[in-house]
């Protein structure tokens, strides 16, 4: 009797092949994902394909050039069908959608959803809980997987999806990378080891607001204190004339898209975090503490979740530039307050936010779906 062929699986980047930020840690998941299956062709579509990582071919995953859109299910579902997909793992889309129906149709037999989306969500009222609960049974993903503990509740409690689908993968980073021992980055911007040097990393997006810490840092002009960003998006002109605006130039510095963000973040003093939400284990905020840098982020209950205010950071109220400038006034005059800080967020991640660990999780949800 000939063995039954095993399907493929498809895996899909929601933007450009060279996007970053966030999309590197996903690039991980969709590597190993595709280890994890050598008896499987995997694909991976992005909707527009520059630079690639060379990490992502070498794992045999099949890179094409495909805008894997909603509004188009039949496109999608041919594009499934021609390549016998039995899996599908998507980041960041809908909990339910007609469309995973369609898919169905075409052979794929398991959905994935990983949701890293940020922010608060408000709790269906109860009749609306009870169409939701049938959206999902009927029009739902297989599995869905969870950044954060805040994003897995939300599965239940907002989503309305069966609690039995849903599964952690908490965020993690790959400690041994931080911190990095060449704090290059003084000498590239000529800033005085005396210099405090503030990082903030993020895209540049007003959701970020990193114009709050331009805004802060005009507050600070008394102290020697230096600010650098890292990223890019769509504000950068918007802010790069508001830096103007305050006659910051040769304060605070836009550093864009860096490859060496470890050495960037190792010459550093102090981090901070002002965005309006995150998903509860914001990378970049794991990543400060993980180089042993004092941190100040926003308290908005999304962002400062990661940190025990305290005693691995402290917080400021979201959305005031007083406030923030406060907090950095604070970290940047004590360097006893920042040392303390900083070992213990370092700490902290060593602790509980392994990489690998995530990594795993995400992998063993893949194959429990494709077992069932």
């Amino acid at each position: 009797m000939t063995p039954q062929r095993r399907k493929n699986i498809l895996l899909v980047g929601n933007w450009r092949s060279d996007t970053g930020y966030a999309w590197k840690m996903i690039e991980r998941f969709w590597i190993a994902i595709a280890r994890a299956f050598p008896d499987r062709q995997t694909f991976l579509c992005f909707p527009e394909v520059r630079t690639v990582n060379p990490e992502i071919p070498a794992a045999g995953i099949k890179v094409e050039e495909f805008a894997f859109d909603f509004r188009h299910p039949d496109v999608l579902a041919k594009f499934c069908r021609d390549r016998d997909v039995e899996l599908i793992y998507l980041t960041d889309r809908p909990y339910t959608s007609r469309v995973y129906s369609r898919l169905r149709h075409s052979g794929v037999r398991r959905i994935v959803v990983h949701d890293h989306t940020p922010g608060q969500r408000t709790r269906p009222s109860a009749a609306k809980s009870v169409l939701k609960r049938m959206a999902a049974r009927t029009l739902g993903a297989d599995a869905y997987i969870a950044c954060s503990e805040q994003v897995l509740e939300r599965f239940v409690t907002v989503g309305c999806l069966p609690r039995a689908r849903c599964h952690l993968a908490r965020n993690g980073i790959d400690i041994s990378q931080f911190p990095q021992p060449n704090p290059t980055i003084r000498a590239e911007l000529k800033i005085s080891p005396d210099t405090v040097l503030i990082v903030s990393c993020s895209r540049l997006h007003p959701y970020k607001r990193v114009h709050d810490i331009v805004d802060a840092a005009a507050l600070l002009g008394d102290l020697d204190v230096r600010f650098i960003h890292i990223g890019d998006g769509p504000d950068l002109a918007l802010l790069q004339a508001r830096i103007h605006a305050h006659s910051l130039e040769q304060r605070f510095t836009l550093l864009g898209a860096r490859s060496d963000v470890a050495q960037v973040l190792s010459g550093c003093d102090i981090a901070v975090h002002a965005s309006s939400g995150e998903v509860g284990l914001c990378l970049a905020i794991l990543e400060f503490m993980a180089t042993g840098l004092a941190l100040a982020v926003t308290d908005e209950p999304s962002v400062s979740r990661v940190i025990k205010p305290g005693m691995t950071g402290i917080t400021f109220a979201h959305a005031d530039v007083g406030a923030l400038a406060g907090s950095l006034r604070a970290l940047a005059t004590d360097p006893d307050l920042r040392r303390r800080l900083g070992q213990a967020a370092r700490a902290a991640v060593e602790s509980n936010h392994s990489v690998q660990d995530t990594i795993n999780a995400v992998v063993h949800v893949v194959q429990h779906a494709l077992s069932h």
